[in-house]
């Protein structure tokens, strides 16, 4: 298919196309702000102090992950499908729930982390200075994990650049701010997270009140008859709470084997090259959001010509936007990587492979979303299940022989594994497409 400005043009119709482009100004903004946060509160705390803090960050991410029991995105799923067909009540009733099971979950795991901080800071991460910024990071749970399910909810009522910036642009954007102002210490920075949370929660709960009788009011219910039923929301939410662990396990699971049989250089080198590449993977995640209630819409209505239709324009501006950087990538790695420091240079050859596996990653951007939108949920555990297994298997023989490039290599079988098992995942779950 000749791709085209003009063609490009001419398949996204502008209202469309603002959409897209405020999504990914919103992860735009995320991007810089999480590379500003961590970079200065590395310069700024020094080694030991920021070294608690990203420790704090990365149990608060696993944790919050548990605590949202897969609820986030099966709120998003329902409230698209019953707007779509005009129930607003039975949308109400998902966002009622989806919030108070939420906040009642972190509020047990925030309790749970308070209680074991010492413990965990001493028996696990042998760090007795750990002890008060886990308590700390504690306080992080309940608003980040509140602020992720009304950045969802939005996404299901069409409000997919709110629903994002609620979620995940404005908390490190305030963060950084508050590190400006002088912050030094692993404990403060934790208390401006926690405030930067709670102040997006406050946004998110304004933007849902204002849909709250516009958009949930009930409608015209004329095509309730030919739309299935949706299942109960935990019915939904039970697979994604499993994919959203087992995504996080692919993520972290190279790194930390690689920090087993490598030293600290070379995992910081595959760090650096894996977090250059996963911009592209922030990106296409962006537009798949802001496509996603489209696709529960069309399916609860068995529109499956206008499904077709918004998910050729999602490909197609994924390859329009990201199609020129992943060429810069592969074309100038080392000159890349040596912007970041000269210590990272040598991974240019783990750069080149991850690049590859993001080829593919935009060619097929939106399957798993598909997946998840269209009450497919058991199909995309099972596929994500299937990722993580094979992840474990290469990691214990790649990476042991071949060090920073073996996880590249595993990063990218894992990827390209999980992209064409989505692809034919949803040929296979929904024919019309």
């Amino acid at each position: 298919m000749e791709l085209t400005f003009g063609r490009f043009m001419a398949a996204v119709p502008p209202r469309n196309l603002l959409r897209y482009a405020g999504a990914l100004i919103a992860r735009g903004l995320e991007v810089v702000a999480k590379f500003g946060l961590y970079v200065i509160a590395a310069r700024r705390m020094g080694g030991y102090q920021a070294g608690l803090f990203f420790l704090c960050l990365t149990w608060v991410n696993l944790v919050s992950t548990g605590a949202r029991l897969g609820l986030e995105r099966a709120t998003s799923r329902h409230v698209a499908a019953e707007l779509a067909v005009g129930d607003g009540a039975a949308a109400k009733r998902t966002v009622l729930a989806g919030v108070t099971w939420t906040a009642l979950a972190s509020i047990i795991a925030g309790v749970s982390t308070w209680l074991l901080a010492r413990p965990a800071a001493l028996l696990l991460f042998h760090q007795p200075d750990l002890t008060e910024p886990l308590r700390l990071a504690a306080l992080i749970l309940l608003p980040q994990s509140i602020a992720f399910t009304l950045g969802f909810t939005l996404i299901g009522l069409g409000r997919g650049v709110a629903g994002q910036m609620v979620q995940s642009a404005i908390p490190p954007l305030l963060s950084l701010l508050a590190l400006l102002t002088g912050l030094n210490q692993a404990e403060s920075v934790l208390t401006a997270y926690a405030a930067s949370y709670a102040v997006c929660c406050c946004l998110g709960f304004g933007f849902v009140g204002y849909e709250w009788r516009r958009a949930f009011a009930n409608q015209s219910a004329i095509h309730v008859e030919r739309s299935e039923p949706l299942p109960s929301l935990w019915t939904t939410a039970r697979p994604f709470l499993v994919i959203e662990l087992v995504q996080s396990a692919l993520l972290s699971m190279p790194v930390l084997v690689l920090g087993v049989f490598a030293d600290a250089v070379a995992v910081s080198a595959f760090s650096i090259a894996n977090r250059v590449t996963m911009m592209i993977n922030t990106i296409l995640l962006s537009l798949a959001m802001i496509a996603a209630p489209g696709f529960a819409r069309h399916h609860r209505l068995g529109e499956f010509a206008e499904l077709r239709r918004v998910n050729r324009q999602t490909r197609l501006l994924a390859m329009v936007v990201c199609v020129p950087i992943v060429a810069v990538i592969l074309i100038v790695p080392h000159t890349l990587l040596s912007l970041l420091g000269g210590s990272f240079a040598d991974a240019s050859a783990a750069l080149i492979v991850l690049s590859i596996g993001q080829i593919v990653n935009i060619l097929l951007p939106t399957e798993d979303m598909i997946l998840a939108m269209t009450g497919h949920g058991a199909t995309l555990r099972r596929v994500n299940l299937q990722q993580l297994w094979v992840c474990c298997a290469l990691c214990i023989v790649l990476i042991p022989w071949l060090g920073l490039m073996g996880a590249a290599i595993v990063t990218t079988i894992s990827l390209i594994q999980g992209r064409i098992g989505f692809s034919r995942a949803v040929r296979q779950a929904i024919p019309e497409l």
